[in-house]
């Protein structure tokens, strides 16, 4: 037994130093990481500056307001805004005159001055600000007392309906409302545990649907290296001598090791320099705008003071699992490289690990293994067949709607399948070693490894 896995080490170390010396490689992985880290950071901040976060809001340039009330009903004291305690607004002196003309001539004589033209609208109150031609601000300064206006406006429509001090007051009271959210026991959940369990109910929604599509595109991004890799000596005639000096199962392991191992380096590579340039995306909003609003920044804030989303053996067990069938893929196309003659055979050849992830693909869409609605009810039996489970069970392991020990068989029945089928692929490599001629169909090649001695 021992001699069988003589040599695996020097082909897994001599692959991967291949692999790893190949200047177009070692180019795009590290170009790609640093794309992936400047053009979230850079994005996030250009908008954060676009959308005018960075301009802090200057101080409120008005002084005096003289008010031309032209509605034809009693006066009101707007002086009493100033009570409302709005930052920048509690000491504006307001000044009720009888006309538009008056009120536009004492206010040219300030130069903090503005006019407020009161009028009857279609629907309601109409309130216009006017700028005196020789103000000393400019236009643009007067949208924060616009805004502060229009939202204390009810108070000054209370008043002209006739409503005295104590209605006003009981007008104005807040009214505090609190919602109690019970858990799946009953009992009442704090407001902690209840934004963890919307957080939680998000990531159900989308986690399941994004791990897959991961994986897939992994596998048909890689798969098709991984064939043409194994096949690269049967072109270079390096074959015969390889298969002196080490098993065919030894040779196809170390190579298949090799190029996992290389891929899952560049993948969390990426990954790594995703989430570093959303991170740094977030400090540059921040610095251009402490008060910012952005979406994306606020979710990133709340998801990063969740304690217990994820339990470590969940994401321990999900990340093992997720390597253990991108190397159950990589066998299938494994099978595929060993059983072609040249490249152009390999369209063929990986029918085998084409068919397999699709028709997994769509067993898991149509059999309720995608659970957008977050309930976990998915099908179990998509846990046990390894060509499934690769896709739905690590994000139901990260959400906690299977046990680990549901993990933990499913991983590794998933490395015995792959393990299997890599041991399949050096039958195959043997046995294609002297075949000539046109690749054989599926049925011909099991037949021939049923006749495999």
């Amino acid at each position: 037994m021992k001699r069988n896995w003589k040599g695996m080490g020097k082909v897994f170390a001599f692959t991967f130093k291949q692999k790893w010396n190949t200047r177009r490689w070692r180019v795009a992985t590290f170009l790609i990481a640093a794309l992936l880290i400047l053009l979230p950071a850079g994005i996030m901040g250009l908008l954060e500056l676009a959308s005018g976060g960075g301009n802090t809001s200057s101080a409120n340039p008005v002084t005096q307001v003289f008010v031309a009330d032209e509605t034809g009903t009693a006066p009101v004291d707007w002086n009493q805004l100033n009570a409302l305690g709005t930052e920048g607004y509690t000491e504006i002196q307001y000044t009720v005159c009888d006309s538009h003309q008056q009120a536009l001539q004492q206010a040219e004589q300030i130069p903090s001055g503005a006019v407020l033209l009161v009028e009857q609208g279609d629907s309601g109150l109409s309130l216009t600000l006017l700028r005196p031609e020789n103000a000393a601000y400019d236009t643009e300064e007067l949208s924060g007392l616009e805004q502060f206006l229009s939202q204390s406006s009810s108070l000054i429509l209370a008043q002209k309906a006739g409503l005295d001090a104590s209605q006003l007051q009981s007008l104005s009271a807040q009214v505090e409302s609190t919602r109690q959210v019970q858990g799946e026991d009953g009992q009442t959940l704090t407001p902690q545990q209840q934004q963890l369990e919307t957080v939680r109910m998000v990531f159900s929604m989308a986690l399941p649907f994004v791990l897959m599509m991961a994986l897939y595109f992994m596998v048909l991004f890689y798969g098709q290296g991984v064939a043409n890799n194994v096949l690269m000596e049967k072109n270079a005639k390096l074959m015969d001598t390889l298969l002196l000096a080490v098993k065919p199962t030894t040779l196809v392991l170390g190579k298949v090791f090799a190029l996992v191992c290389t891929s899952l380096f560049q993948l969390c590579l990426w990954v790594a320099a995703l989430v570093g340039g959303f991170g740094l995306g977030c400090v540059w909003v921040k610095a251009v705008n402490p008060d910012t609003q952005n979406p994306l920044v606020l979710f990133l804030d709340q998801l990063g003071q969740m304690e217990g989303l994820f339990s470590p053996g969940g994401w321990v067990l999900a990340l093992l699992l997720l390597a253990a069938g991108f190397l159950l893929y990589c066998s299938l196309a494994a099978i595929g490289g060993a059983a072609a003659g040249k490249p152009e055979d390999l369209s063929s050849t990986n029918l085998l690990f084409t068919l397999a992830l699709v028709v997994s693909f769509f067993c898991v869409l149509y059999g309720g293994g995608m659970d957008l609605m977050g309930s976990g009810t998915g099908e179990d039996w998509m846990n046990w067949i390894p060509f499934t489970a690769i896709l739905v069970t690590p994000s139901r392991l990260l959400l906690g709607q299977i046990p680990l020990w549901m993990g933990v068989c499913s991983l590794g029945l998933t490395v015995l399948c792959a393990l299997a089928l890599l041991w399949v692929s050096g039958k195959v490599y043997r046995m294609m070693a002297l075949y000539k001629g046109n690749p054989p169909s599926l049925g011909k090649l099991f037949a021939m490894l049923r006749r495999e001695k």
